[in-house]
């Protein structure tokens, strides 16, 4: 049977970490974290679970990512953020990849439902979420670009089955303060790929976000739930074109 790390980046985490290290103990036989300067009690709930904790500034999450995998000393990695949890049909699928690896891949995604804002999401595109979270080390390594960081693997991906639970957003503010960022990163990249479209054009693709995720994917659907999701994504869209008009004139005066 394969060793398997269960790998995670954190700072501030506390109120995640308990049910997150119940889930990974079942199918992980370490579990090796990274704290980027936690002022709670992250670093010793994870030494209390028996966790390795390194402490290190932040650089970035592929670089993060990267130097955790390097700590571990497992056949495969497994990779998850805080508010990402193993469900009974994921440690189930993961128990038997550990027995039996099928061979030919060296990264696999796994299949997540959304929590959002009260609910579990079924419509809108939102579900199920496929994510690459478990690797073979060394087959793979975290690059970045301006928005999220990416898997690049050596070698063949594939698919297991098996719901995780993705704890997506605490509020619309929490929303609001993270998708703020990525507009940004979304519009600097944008800026770099030569695209000049503006506020009219974002006007434009912030309306077929919401029709795209409301109607034509069924977000209707899901209640409350899924108007909130289609319309912070048609406003976020709408963020990052007007940002990219600003950062096109460049500063004022």
């Amino acid at each position: 049977m394969i060793k398997l790390s269960a790998a995670i980046i954190v700072r501030n985490e506390e109120a995640n970490l308990p049910r997150w290290l119940a889930a990974v103990r079942p199918v992980a036989e370490e579990i090796v974290a990274v704290d980027s300067g936690s002022t709670d009690r992250t670093v010793e709930i994870l030494e209390q679970a028996g966790a390795r904790v390194a402490r290190r500034e932040w650089t970035g999450y592929a670089d993060q990512r990267n130097y955790l995998a390097d700590l571990c000393t497992g056949d495969w990695i497994l990779m998850l953020d805080a508010d990402e949890v193993l469900g009974p049909q994921s440690t189930e699928s993961l128990l038997r990849f550990k027995a039996a690896p099928p061979a030919g891949c060296v990264a696999f995604a796994l299949p997540s439902r959304v929590w959002y804002f009260g609910r579990w999401l079924r419509f809108g595109g939102f579900f199920p979420e496929w994510k690459v979270r478990l690797y073979k080390k060394g087959a793979a390594r975290w690059v970045s670009d301006e928005v999220h960081e990416r898997l690049q693997t050596a070698g063949a991906r594939g698919r297991l089955p098996g719901l995780y639970d993705h704890y997506s957003y605490d509020s619309k503010a929490d929303y609001r303060a993270r998708s703020a960022r990525y507009a940004l990163a979304g519009a600097r990249r944008m800026l770099a790929a030569g695209r000049r479209s503006g506020r009219v054009a974002g006007a434009w693709h912030a309306a077929w976000a919401f029709t795209y995720r409301y109607l034509i994917r069924l977000g209707f659907l899901d209640g409350k739930a899924g108007w909130w999701a289609a319309w912070l994504e048609a406003g976020y869209t709408w963020d990052k074109y007007a940002r990219l008009a600003d950062l096109r004139r460049g500063p004022k005066g």
